[in-house]
C-alpha cells in the first residue's frame, strides 16, 4: 500500500492502542508500519481486532494489510531506528521517557506523542485538546524537527471542553463531579476493574488532588475540584459541573456562547437538553448541555460527555496527530 505517513504504536495490549488500531485500519494517509508489546510478542495483530464486545470495530477483510503485521517487542533504541514518521506511545504513566530520549537522539520521527500523563506538564510539549489548541503555539513547534505531542486525559477533556468558554466569566473554584465506565481503569485486575466489586455499584475513588484535577487547572489557570467515580458500564464519561458565575447571566445568552465558542469544531456538540452517555458511545463527540441556572442567574451546573477511549484517548490523538500533519479530522 501506498500511504504517505508511517506509524508505529509502542503498548497495544490497552483498550486505547486498540481504539486506534480500529481508527487507523482504513485511513487514507496513514499506514500502521508496526507495533510492539511486551505481553503480546508473536501475535498477529488482526487478533486484536476481533469480535469483542466492547469494541465496535468486527474483523479485518482477508485482503487487508493487518493481516501480515505481527506484534513484536521493541527496545527503545530499536523503536528509534525504524525511522518512522509518527511514533505514538500508549504506555501506562511513567514508562516514556527512555523511548522519548531515545528518539530525540536519533531524529529520526516528524512527530511523537504520549498517551500518558508523563508530559502533561512539560512546556516543551504541545498539550492538545485540539478545539481549545493555541495554533501560533502547534506553528512554532512546526518549525523544528521533531514535533512531541502530550494527549490530554479523558476527564481531563470532558472538564477543559465544559469549562473553557467560561474561564474568565468564574468566580472562584469550579467542581466537577465525575463517573466513568470501568474501561478507564486499564486491564491490569483492580478493585476498579472488577466486575463483582462493580456490580449493581459505584466506586468512589481519589477523591481529593486527583492527577486529572491538577491537570485542567494546570492548563486552564482555573482552580477545580474534581470527584471521579467508576461504574459498571465498560466506556463513556459523564462530568457534572457546578460553578458560580461573577455576574447574572440568563440561559439564552450561555448556550449562545457556547454554541458560538465551538461552531468551528464538528467533535463537539451544544445542546438545550441534558446529554448522556448513549449519545456519545463510540463516537468522536463530547457533547455538552443540560445548562440549568438558579434564579438569580449566578450559580449554574450543566453536564459534559463523551466516550473516554475514542474523544477521551484514541480519536483524540487522531484529532491530533492529523492537525500536526495539516490533514483532515478522522
Amino acid at each position: 500500500m501506498n500511504k504517505k505517513y508511517t506509524l508505529g504504536i509502542v503498548g497495544v495490549r490497552g483498550y486505547v492502542g486498540r481504539e486506534l488500531l480500529g481508527l487507523l485500519a482504513n485511513h487514507q494517509e496513514i499506514q500502521v508500519d508496526w507495533v510492539s508489546s511486551r505481553q503480546l510478542e508473536g501475535a498477529p495483530l488482526s487478533g486484536l481486532l476481533g469480535e469483542e464486545n466492547h469494541f465496535e470495530f468486527k474483523g479485518l477483510s482477508d485482503e487487508h494489510y493487518y493481516r501480515q503485521v505481527t506484534i513484536e517487542n521493541l527496545s527503545a533504541e530499536m523503536v528509534a531506528e525504524r525511522k518512522t514518521d509518527i511514533i505514538v506511545l500508549a504506555l501506562p504513566n511513567g514508562l516514556a521517557e527512555p523511548f522519548v530520549k531515545a528518539l530525540e537522539n536519533a531524529g529520526n520521527s516528524q512527530i511523537i506523542i504520549d498517551l500518558s500523563a508523563d508530559y502533561r506538564f512539560t512546556d516543551d510539549w504541545i498539550y492538545s485538546v485540539p478545539e481549545l489548541l493555541n495554533i501560533e503555539k502547534i506553528s512554532l513547534h512546526k518549525v523544528s524537527s521533531m514535533m512531541k505531542i502530550s494527549n490530554p486525559g479523558c476527564y481531563a477533556t470532558a472538564m477543559q471542553i465544559a469549562l473553557a468558554p467560561l474561564v474568565k466569566y468564574i468566580n472562584g473554584r469550579a467542581n466537577c463531579f465525575g463517573i466513568s465506565g470501568y474501561s478507564g481503569a486499564g486491564t491490569k485486575p483492580s478493585a476498579n476493574n472488577d466486575p463483582e466489586n462493580l456490580k449493581e455499584n459505584i466506586l468512589p475513588y481519589a477523591l481529593l488532588e486527583h492527577l486529572h484535577e491538577k491537570e485542567v487547572s494546570y492548563q486552564l489557570g482555573l482552580p477545580i475540584s474534581f470527584s471521579p467515580h467508576v461504574v459498571d458500564f465498560f466506556r463513556g464519561i459523564s462530568m457534572t459541573v457546578q460553578l458560580e458565575l461573577k455576574e447574572s447571566w440568563n440561559s439564552e445568552k450561555l448556550f449562545n456562547l457556547f454554541e458560538e465558542f465551538y461552531s468551528s469544531y464538528p467533535c463537539v456538540g451544544v445542546t438545550q437538553s441534558i446529554p448522556n452517555i448513549q449519545q456519545v458511545k463510540n463516537t468522536n463527540n463530547c457533547l455538552v448541555g443540560g445548562f440549568k441556572l438558579s434564579v438569580d442567574g449566578r450559580r449554574l451546573s450543566f453536564v459534559s460527555c463523551l466516550d473516554n477511549l475514542l474523544k477521551g484517548a484514541a480519536s483524540q490523538a487522531l484529532q491530533n496527530i492529523e492537525l500536526a500533519l495539516n490533514i483532515e479530522y478522522l
